[in-house]
């Protein structure tokens, strides 16, 4: 009986460390995408999503379920990444515009005290750049969002580039960006992108 228990307690924890890694692997096989102005790797597994129009993307990607958990508590985990530029070197704008991303919705809640946190990133050539975190839950959509943003300018051709990774979700003690790994797959996906 206790060799039964043993088996199964080694089990259980076993799942849950493999539910918790963010899986590097999928880094083994990558997709190239290439613009006269920069260079991305990303794994080959993500799925190019068609940008309308004015919408102000350079490109739209879904990972979904790609090297993170597809599902959180019994519920869809949807993820996505973007790439939007902003002519000159307007850090002060970007970071207007990525506050406003997420600060304008009437049924935002967060954390008591929480709005958002910064730190940097290194991008593959080199640059460093503001990398922005803010997690809240929207009321309409029933859905706790982690976004991860970085602000990066590139001097070359005097643009500005905003790199985002959207997490929507249903798990109100938003312990599945630790248990999931959501910043260090930010920085490795920003780890990818470089400047011509």
């Amino acid at each position: 009986m206790r060799s039964k228990i043993f088996f199964m307690s080694c089990l259980f924890i076993l799942g849950m460390a493999a539910y918790g890694q963010s899986d590097l692997a999928i880094w083994n096989s990558e997709m190239k995408i290439e613009d006269n102005r920069y260079i991305l790797n990303l794994p080959d597994q993500w799925k190019k999503v068609a940008v309308t129009e004015g919408l102000g993307l350079d490109y739209k990607f879904d990972f979904t379920g790609v090297g993170i958990p597809a599902n959180v508590g019994g519920a869809p985990l949807y993820a996505f990444f973007t790439i939007s530029r902003i002519a000159g070197n307007k850090h002060s704008q970007a970071m207007d515009q990525v506050l406003t991303d997420f600060s304008v919705f009437y049924d935002r809640v967060t954390e008591p005290g929480y709005n958002y946190d910064t730190t940097t990133a290194t991008i593959k050539s080199g640059q460093t750049g503001t990398m922005l975190h803010s997690r809240y839950y929207r009321r309409s959509k029933v859905s706790n969002y982690s976004k991860y943003y970085l602000i990066i300018y590139s001097a070359k051709v005097d643009e500005t580039y905003i790199l985002t990774l959207n997490f929507q979700y249903k798990e109100p003690s938003y312990d599945i960006e630790r248990s999931a790994h959501f910043n260090e797959y930010a920085k490795e996906v920003f780890a990818h992108f470089e400047f011509r």
